[in-house]
């Protein structure tokens, strides 16, 4: 506790002349009395708080509430300006408050305000009319009463509202809402027209930009700018769509001639007609039912079958009479490899493998995946582990997950032969 020399002689001589009973040793409940209140906001959300009381000259100490702990920098002075000793405990101060007046806290506190997004927020309960003082360019939009007074001090607008419950809502550097929507406009007018410049079809971006420039008009800025904001994402959102449904397009009418290059016609007349939609959609705007149709193309070429007909039929039993009488050449070339002991030799026909079939209905295959199932594919649709693993030079270890990918997939089966694992694609997948 800090005092003048003359005022501490007074006091003393104060203790001597009095009786030992009326002299209280320690604080008393409410022996003091709110006098002022003053809050002082900066834009950082601190609150400079000077919170004056009127205290009993008598009294040795006084607890004294005050407001939003935790606080920072506290200093409580005396009416002559001393500073005195103080003790806390969360939002209680007991002062060594002998000989003094009147008492002034000043203090820092950050717990009195909120932010959410650019809107913030004071509150606070206060048992004296209160003096607040917003932060410098604020602006204040909403309170919780009326205020009985306002002005400007040192260029920062102040309110003064009576005791009780206390909010005050207020904005700093509050925005150009008229600027900023025009300057969004301008901005998707912009980059939609470089769009259209390239050949995307944008109806739908333009008309929400057409919604936006509407409520500009009728001075809904804020609405306005997020029409415009929303119109530019939805052209990014068209294009992509657009560049998805062309890479579609693009690979089924590869299929198609693929299909029709392998005399795979039965079949195509449907994936042709799908491909001419996806093209016309497409020229349309509409991506999303391009796409769609490009996808239903590829799948019905990619399961375009070869046509049976007699003539084939025909060809197919002179091939067979060809093959019996060069049967013995046959076995013999044949039994000249020496396949491995126990391995079955197939004299049936070549097993021609679909890998467009596979590679549609599995799209989400690994690259390593779909090469050994294009090296099965040049080995008549089957070959053992070995062979792969020493195609692709991997571990027995990686070769084996491979091909459990490949199993559990239902795009391969494995058979047992003596000793080695035979990889064979599943007859669903041959053409």
């Amino acid at each position: 506790m800090f005092m003048g020399p003359m005022r501490r002689t007074f006091f003393f001589i104060a203790f001597l002349s009095l009786s030992l009973s009326t002299i209280p040793l320690s604080w008393a409940q409410e022996d003091y009395t709110p006098v002022s209140l003053t809050f002082t906001l900066y834009s950082d959300g601190t609150a400079r708080t000077e919170y004056l009381v009127e205290s009993d000259a008598l009294q040795a100490r006084i607890e004294v509430e005050i407001f939003g702990p935790p606080y920072n920098h506290l200093v409580i002075r005396d009416d002559e300006g001393n500073p005195l000793v103080y003790s806390t405990e969360e939002a209680n101060v007991t002062v060594d408050s002998l000989g003094a007046l009147e008492l002034t806290f000043t203090y820092l506190t950050m717990s009195l305000t909120t932010k959410e997004g650019i809107v913030w927020t004071f509150n606070v309960s206060t048992p004296v009319s209160t003096r607040i003082k917003l932060p410098e360019g604020a602006a204040i939009f909403d309170m919780s009463d009326i205020p009985t007074d306002i002005g400007v001090d040192g260029g920062r607008q102040y309110i003064v509202l009576e005791p009780g419950d206390l909010s005050v809502y207020y904005m700093i550097g509050l925005p150009d809402v008229e600027s900023e929507a025009q300057e969004a406009l301008t901005e998707a007018e912009s980059h939609i027209g470089d769009l259209e410049a390239m050949g995307y079809v944008l109806t739908e971006a333009r008309s929400i930009l057409s919604q936006a420039q509407g409520l500009y008009d009728s001075d809904q800025y804020v609405e306005s700018k997020n029409r415009a904001e929303l119109a530019v994402t939805t052209a990014d959102e068209t294009v992509e769509d657009a560049v998805n449904a062309y890479g579609d397009i693009g690979r089924a009418s590869e299929a198609v001639s693929r299909a029709s290059s392998d005399g795979r016609t039965d079949g195509l007349d449907e994936a042709q007609s799908s491909l001419e939609a996806a093209s016309t959609y497409y020229s349309e705007g509409n991506y999303a039912e391009a796409r769609t149709y490009a996808l239903q193309a590829y799948q019905q070429a990619a399961t375009a079958i070869t046509p049976k007909s007699n003539s084939l039929l025909y060809a197919g039993i002179l091939l067979l009479a060809g093959l019996g009488g060069g049967g013995y050449y046959y076995m013999q070339r044949i039994k000249a490899k020496k396949p491995p002991s126990g391995v079955p030799v197939d004299s049936s026909q070549a097993r021609e493998v679909n890998l467009d079939l596979i590679f549609w209905h599995h799209q989400d295959l690994r690259l390593e995946d779909k090469e050994v199932i294009r090296f099965l594919a040049e080995s008549n649709g089957e070959a053992f582990a070995s062979e792969i693993r020493d195609r692709f030079d991997i571990p027995r270890s990686s070769a084996w997950r491979l091909i459990r990918r490949l199993v559990n997939n239902e795009i391969v089966e494995e058979r047992k032969i003596g000793n080695q694992s035979l990889v064979r694609v599943r007859d669903k997948y041959l053409k």
